[in-house]
Protein backbone atom coordinates (compact mmCIF):
# COMPACT_ATOMS: atom_id res chain seq x y z
CA UNK A 1 0.00 0.00 0.00
CA UNK A 2 2.88 2.19 0.54
CA UNK A 3 3.20 3.37 -3.07
CA UNK A 4 -0.39 3.88 -3.53
CA UNK A 5 -0.07 6.38 -0.20
CA UNK A 6 2.92 7.85 -1.85
CA UNK A 7 0.48 8.43 -5.52
CA UNK A 8 -2.28 9.76 -3.31
CA UNK A 9 -0.06 12.08 -2.03
CA UNK A 10 1.38 13.45 -4.96
CA UNK A 11 -2.13 13.86 -6.24
CA UNK A 12 -3.25 15.41 -3.35
CA UNK A 13 -0.64 18.23 -3.14
CA UNK A 14 -0.54 19.10 -6.96
CA UNK A 15 -4.95 19.82 -7.09
CA UNK A 16 -6.31 22.51 -6.01
CA UNK A 17 -10.12 21.78 -6.85
CA UNK A 18 -11.06 18.78 -5.36
CA UNK A 19 -14.04 17.32 -4.80
CA UNK A 20 -14.91 14.52 -2.38
CA UNK A 21 -18.26 12.39 -3.12
CA UNK A 22 -18.66 9.76 0.76
CA UNK A 23 -20.70 7.09 1.11
CA UNK A 24 -21.58 5.20 4.40
CA UNK A 25 -18.30 3.38 4.65
CA UNK A 26 -16.86 6.64 5.75
CA UNK A 27 -19.11 6.53 8.92
CA UNK A 28 -18.39 3.07 10.00
CA UNK A 29 -15.13 4.26 11.84
CA UNK A 30 -17.58 6.56 13.55
CA UNK A 31 -20.01 3.66 14.51
CA UNK A 32 -23.12 4.05 12.44
CA UNK A 33 -22.74 0.69 10.31
CA UNK A 34 -23.28 0.45 7.00
CA UNK A 35 -27.17 0.38 5.86
CA UNK A 36 -27.18 -2.99 4.43
CA UNK A 37 -24.16 -4.43 6.58
CA UNK A 38 -24.72 -7.13 9.07
CA UNK A 39 -25.47 -5.65 12.19
CA UNK A 40 -26.84 -2.16 10.07
CA UNK A 41 -30.48 -0.73 10.10
CA UNK A 42 -31.87 -2.58 7.17
CA UNK A 43 -30.36 -5.96 8.98
CA UNK A 44 -31.56 -5.02 12.67
CA UNK A 45 -34.96 -4.24 11.22
CA UNK A 46 -35.34 -6.79 9.22
CA UNK A 47 -34.95 -9.40 11.27
CA UNK A 48 -37.77 -8.00 13.60
CA UNK A 49 -40.00 -9.09 10.05
CA UNK A 50 -40.26 -5.15 9.19
CA UNK A 51 -39.44 -3.42 6.27
CA UNK A 52 -36.71 -0.70 6.61
CA UNK A 53 -37.83 0.69 3.09
CA UNK A 54 -41.51 0.81 4.35
CA UNK A 55 -40.45 2.13 7.73
CA UNK A 56 -37.88 5.44 5.85
CA UNK A 57 -41.19 5.80 3.58
CA UNK A 58 -43.42 9.08 2.61
CA UNK A 59 -46.33 6.43 2.96
CA UNK A 60 -45.30 4.85 6.49
CA UNK A 61 -45.18 9.08 7.87
CA UNK A 62 -48.25 10.14 6.14
CA UNK A 63 -50.01 7.06 7.49
CA UNK A 64 -48.52 6.85 11.16
CA UNK A 65 -46.36 10.29 11.77
CA UNK A 66 -45.94 9.05 15.38
CA UNK A 67 -44.61 6.03 14.67
CA UNK A 68 -42.18 7.08 12.01
CA UNK A 69 -40.67 9.44 14.48
CA UNK A 70 -40.66 7.18 17.20
CA UNK A 71 -38.66 4.78 14.49
CA UNK A 72 -36.05 7.85 13.84
CA UNK A 73 -35.59 8.26 17.42
CA UNK A 74 -34.94 4.60 17.94
CA UNK A 75 -32.55 3.81 15.29
CA UNK A 76 -31.42 7.02 13.30
CA UNK A 77 -30.30 9.54 15.89
CA UNK A 78 -26.85 9.11 16.88
CA UNK A 79 -26.25 11.31 19.44
CA UNK A 80 -22.88 9.54 20.48
CA UNK A 81 -21.58 9.51 17.23
CA UNK A 82 -18.86 12.06 16.15
CA UNK A 83 -16.45 12.32 12.68
CA UNK A 84 -13.16 10.67 12.32
CA UNK A 85 -10.13 11.27 11.11
CA UNK A 86 -11.51 10.99 7.36
CA UNK A 87 -14.18 13.76 8.04
CA UNK A 88 -11.28 16.00 9.49
CA UNK A 89 -9.07 15.56 6.54
CA UNK A 90 -11.61 16.77 3.98
CA UNK A 91 -13.11 20.08 6.27
CA UNK A 92 -9.06 20.67 6.73
CA UNK A 93 -8.76 20.40 2.98
CA UNK A 94 -11.99 22.82 2.25
CA UNK A 95 -10.50 25.48 5.08
CA UNK A 96 -6.93 25.19 2.93
CA UNK A 97 -8.36 26.45 -0.08
CA UNK A 98 -7.64 23.09 -1.85
CA UNK A 99 -11.08 21.39 -1.75
CA UNK A 100 -14.25 22.58 -3.61
CA UNK A 101 -16.38 20.71 -0.74
CA UNK A 102 -17.96 17.21 -0.63
CA UNK A 103 -20.84 15.77 -1.87
CA UNK A 104 -22.24 12.74 0.30
CA UNK A 105 -24.88 10.20 0.13
CA UNK A 106 -24.92 10.05 3.90
CA UNK A 107 -28.03 11.48 6.28
CA UNK A 108 -25.60 11.41 9.44
CA UNK A 109 -24.47 15.28 9.36
CA UNK A 110 -21.13 14.40 10.38
CA UNK A 111 -19.00 16.26 7.00
CA UNK A 112 -20.81 19.41 9.46
CA UNK A 113 -20.26 18.62 12.37
CA UNK A 114 -16.64 17.90 11.37
CA UNK A 115 -16.27 21.60 10.10
CA UNK A 116 -17.10 20.90 6.13
CA UNK A 117 -19.25 23.86 5.39
CA UNK A 118 -19.47 23.03 1.05
CA UNK A 119 -21.71 19.88 1.55
CA UNK A 120 -24.29 18.74 -0.68
CA UNK A 121 -26.19 16.24 1.30
CA UNK A 122 -27.95 13.96 -1.34
CA UNK A 123 -30.01 12.18 1.13
CA UNK A 124 -30.90 15.14 3.52
CA UNK A 125 -29.72 15.04 6.54
CA UNK A 126 -30.52 14.56 10.17
CA UNK A 127 -29.30 17.79 11.46
CA UNK A 128 -32.29 19.45 10.44
CA UNK A 129 -35.43 18.84 11.80
CA UNK A 130 -39.22 20.87 10.81
CA UNK A 131 -42.57 20.91 11.36
CA UNK A 132 -44.52 19.71 8.29
CA UNK A 133 -47.41 21.90 9.87
CA UNK A 134 -45.75 25.56 10.33
CA UNK A 135 -42.44 24.61 9.10
CA UNK A 136 -40.49 25.68 12.29
CA UNK A 137 -36.72 24.52 12.35
CA UNK A 138 -35.59 22.17 15.13
CA UNK A 139 -32.01 20.97 15.74
CA UNK A 140 -31.00 17.33 15.91
CA UNK A 141 -29.64 17.90 19.27
CA UNK A 142 -32.84 19.87 20.50
CA UNK A 143 -34.91 16.89 19.48
CA UNK A 144 -32.98 14.80 21.20
CA UNK A 145 -32.52 16.67 24.27
CA UNK A 146 -36.33 17.70 24.51
CA UNK A 147 -37.20 14.38 23.10
CA UNK A 148 -39.46 15.89 20.40
CA UNK A 149 -41.93 14.10 18.44
CA UNK A 150 -44.48 17.12 17.74
CA UNK A 151 -44.13 21.14 17.24
CA UNK A 152 -44.13 23.20 19.85
CA UNK A 153 -45.05 25.88 18.06
CA UNK A 154 -48.51 24.34 16.68
CA UNK A 155 -48.33 20.66 17.94
CA UNK A 156 -47.72 19.32 14.45
CA UNK A 157 -45.64 16.43 13.22
CA UNK A 158 -41.62 16.77 12.86
CA UNK A 159 -39.79 15.20 10.69
CA UNK A 160 -36.10 14.85 9.71
CA UNK A 161 -35.20 16.51 6.45
CA UNK A 162 -34.14 13.61 5.02
CA UNK A 163 -35.36 11.96 1.42
CA UNK A 164 -37.34 9.65 2.12
CA UNK A 165 -38.83 6.67 -0.42
CA UNK A 166 -41.11 7.78 -2.32
CA UNK A 167 -39.44 11.29 -2.55
CA UNK A 168 -37.51 12.95 -5.23
CA UNK A 169 -34.00 13.87 -4.69
CA UNK A 170 -33.60 18.10 -3.95
CA UNK A 171 -32.47 19.56 -7.45
CA UNK A 172 -30.75 22.26 -6.31
CA UNK A 173 -28.29 20.01 -4.50
CA UNK A 174 -28.25 17.68 -7.48
CA UNK A 175 -27.39 21.16 -9.59
CA UNK A 176 -24.62 21.84 -7.03
CA UNK A 177 -22.97 18.32 -6.79
CA UNK A 178 -23.05 18.46 -10.77
CA UNK A 179 -21.52 21.94 -10.55
CA UNK A 180 -18.62 20.41 -7.58
CA UNK A 181 -17.91 17.94 -10.08
CA UNK A 182 -17.76 19.15 -13.03
CA UNK A 183 -15.25 22.02 -11.58
CA UNK A 184 -12.80 19.76 -10.08
CA UNK A 185 -9.47 18.59 -11.27
CA UNK A 186 -9.70 15.61 -8.88
CA UNK A 187 -12.31 13.41 -8.02
CA UNK A 188 -11.54 11.77 -4.53
CA UNK A 189 -14.85 8.91 -3.66
CA UNK A 190 -14.60 7.61 -0.24
CA UNK A 191 -16.80 4.91 1.03
CA UNK A 192 -19.06 3.94 -1.88
CA UNK A 193 -20.42 1.11 -3.92
CA UNK A 194 -21.17 3.83 -6.60
CA UNK A 195 -24.20 1.16 -7.51
CA UNK A 196 -27.04 3.20 -5.47
CA UNK A 197 -29.15 6.08 -8.39
CA UNK A 198 -28.93 8.49 -9.18
CA UNK A 199 -26.62 9.35 -6.94
CA UNK A 200 -23.60 7.24 -8.30
CA UNK A 201 -24.09 8.39 -11.63
CA UNK A 202 -23.16 11.70 -10.76
CA UNK A 203 -19.50 10.35 -10.75
CA UNK A 204 -19.87 10.10 -14.81
CA UNK A 205 -20.14 13.61 -15.27
CA UNK A 206 -16.50 13.92 -14.06
CA UNK A 207 -13.84 15.12 -17.14
CA UNK A 208 -10.83 16.52 -14.06
CA UNK A 209 -7.40 14.96 -13.72
CA UNK A 210 -7.53 12.46 -11.36
CA UNK A 211 -10.54 10.15 -9.80
CA UNK A 212 -9.41 7.89 -6.67
CA UNK A 213 -11.70 5.46 -5.41
CA UNK A 214 -10.56 4.45 -1.61
CA UNK A 215 -13.28 1.61 -0.96
CA UNK A 216 -12.82 -1.43 0.56
CA UNK A 217 -14.98 -3.43 -2.24
CA UNK A 218 -14.28 -2.79 -5.98
CA UNK A 219 -16.67 -0.08 -7.54
CA UNK A 220 -18.29 -0.20 -11.10
CA UNK A 221 -15.79 3.07 -11.55
CA UNK A 222 -12.42 1.04 -10.83
CA UNK A 223 -11.18 0.50 -14.13
CA UNK A 224 -11.97 4.19 -14.97
CA UNK A 225 -10.33 5.37 -11.93
CA UNK A 226 -6.46 6.64 -12.03
CA UNK A 227 -5.60 5.34 -8.13
CA UNK A 228 -7.76 2.62 -6.54
CA UNK A 229 -6.81 1.58 -3.03
CA UNK A 230 -8.90 -1.32 -1.34
CA UNK A 231 -8.55 -0.44 2.07
CA UNK A 232 -9.62 0.26 5.28
CA UNK A 233 -9.92 4.70 4.56
CA UNK A 234 -8.80 5.11 8.12
CA UNK A 235 -5.60 3.20 8.04
CA UNK A 236 -5.23 4.79 4.66
CA UNK A 237 -5.41 8.97 5.58
CA UNK A 238 -3.21 7.91 9.22
CA UNK A 239 -0.79 6.76 6.46
CA UNK A 240 -1.14 9.54 4.12
CA UNK A 241 -1.07 12.09 6.87
CA UNK A 242 2.20 10.57 8.30
CA UNK A 243 3.90 10.99 4.98
CA UNK A 244 3.06 14.94 4.75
Amino acid sequence: MENKIEQLKEIINESNKITFFTGAGISVASGIPDFRSIGGLYDEISKKGLSPEYLLSTEYFQNDPDGFINFCHEYLLFADKKPNIVHDWIAELENEGKSLGVITQNIDGLHTDAGSEEVDELHGTLNRFYCIECDQDYSKSEVIEKNLRHCENCGGPIRPDIVLYGEMLNQSTIFSALNKIREADTLVVLGSSLVVQPAAGLISNFEGKNLVIINLDSTPYDHDADLVIHEDMVKVIEALKNEA
